[in-house]
């Protein structure tokens, strides 16, 4: 007979790759689901039509890229507010708040007789966003480290998956309609939205032994300072040519409405099915390889952009393209993994203030290069990406951060100013 030997306990691996078993998502998940599906079908005007509208009404690239900075630059100033709220106010309230500012933006749109007036538009719109931190500690509580990807992932699929149905749809009515009529179509879809976010259920914020953090603390976290840069200059590179693709293939390419609605669309398809498909892959590969999965889609779908007019490379290219909006959610998560929890609300406002910095830069950037030279944008951004790999790479170390043993770092009470880092 063998002698019996006795199973070795194994305890728990620690760090922010611990692999994923079940995703399970709440009732107040799904209604966030269904907020952000309708809030993609409002959204597919702006992104699919934004810019080629505001060309039509008078604007040059130049003008188009700084509204997308004054836009950034709002979105990034309410961080600041919208942490404070997602760490001392009522979460439910935050993230309705949020909702109910950007149900005016389409009217503004759909109403201007001039440039000048999307203006307002994206006031409304960027406004809105100061609910960001409060929705990423929403669907963190209660999740474990390891599944807060996937959650984070799989709810804001929904946003992926309205733009999908809305860029055909506005593709198709772009045909038949003036564009101003389209932003009637997304006010619709904003509002219903807004009603459905109303029926959020509320959270319990947790109390935590020890007091709220200041934002210079969290510089204090290795890991998280290193993620932080690191994210902050692969936000950048993603957004030089963000606001210019679709124009990119209505002027370079000369694709016509409706084809820039299903290009748009195959980009959305490409979100959801990459950022669902490897946060698979991360349950068992890590952090690490996802993020250099991301990052090396978006060097090939510049190459292709670069290399090809017809139709279908630029079908391919803008699916690989698509990524991008499943990779701010990895970003977002990973960000979560490396801190404690009482840290948590600080860190998602801290990587959305200084991530929206970077854009403001990007975007008056972007028009520059686009008005020097249609192609340049696109180039630029595929060499940096590169080089954000091989640092990536470099860093891989910091992914696997032990989130449960904080260092020793200096608190305020509460009632304390915030600092930016």
């Amino acid at each position: 007979m063998l002698p019996a030997r006795a199973h070795r306990f194994r305890s728990p691996a620690r760090g922010g790759h611990q692999p994923e078993t079940r995703v399970r998502i709440d009732r107040g998940g799904w209604l966030l689901f269904f907020a952000h599906g309708l809030s993609g079908l409002g959204a597919g005007p702006f992104i699919a039509f934004g810019a080629i509208y505001q060309r039509e009404l008078g604007a040059s690239a130049f003008e188009i890229g700084a509204l997308a900075a004054l836009g950034m630059l709002v979105a990034t100033l309410v961080m600041l507010p919208g942490t404070r709220l997602a760490e001392h106010r009522d979460l439910r309230k935050t993230v309705i708040a949020g909702w109910a500012l950007a149900v005016p933006a389409p009217l503004c749109y759909a109403l201007a007789p001039h440039w000048g007036w999307t203006a307002v538009g994206i006031l409304f719109l960027q406004l809105s966003v100061f609910n960001t931190p409060a929705m990423s500690v929403y669907l963190s509580l209660g999740v474990p480290r390891d599944r807060i990807a996937a959650v984070m992932t799989t709810v804001f699929s929904a946003y992926s998956l309205g733009l999908i149905a809305s860029s055909v749809l506005c593709g198709w009515l772009a045909k038949v309609v003036p564009l101003s009529a389209l932003f009637w179509v997304s006010f619709a879809f904003f509002l219903l939205a807004a009603v459905c976010i109303a029926f959020l259920p509320a959270k319990q914020h947790p109390t935590f032994t020890v007091p709220s953090i200041r934002y210079r603390d969290l510089m204090r976290f290795p890991a998280y300072r290193v993620m932080l840069a690191l994210f902050a200059v692969v936000t950048g590179i993603i957004f030089i040519p963000w606001t210019f693709t679709a124009l990119y293939a209505h002027e370079a390419a000369h694709v016509d409405n409706f084809w820039i609605g299903v290009l748009m669309s195959v980009l959305y398809l490409g979100s959801v099915f990459m950022g669902l498909s490897l946060g698979r892959l991360r349950r068992t590969l890590g952090s690490v390889t996802i993020v250099l999965c991301f990052e090396a889609a978006y060097v090939v779908s510049a190459i292709l952009l670069l290399s090809s007019m017809a139709l279908p490379i630029l079908g391919v290219a803008f699916f690989l393209r698509g990524a991008f909006w499943s990779f701010r959610q990895v970003m977002t998560a990973v960000i979560g993994e490396v801190l404690p929890d009482y840290a948590m609300a600080k860190g998602y406002g801290l990587f959305a203030l200084v991530t929206g910095a970077v854009v403001i830069v990007a975007y008056p950037v972007a028009g520059w290069m686009y008005g020097l030279q249609v192609r340049m944008p696109f180039w630029t951004s595929a060499i940096l990406m590169a080089f954000a790999m091989l640092v990536t790479i470099g860093v891989r170390a910091y992914f696997h951060a032990n989130y449960l043993k904080p260092p020793q770092v200096e608190v305020m009470p509460d009632d304390a100013l915030p600092r930016a880092a």
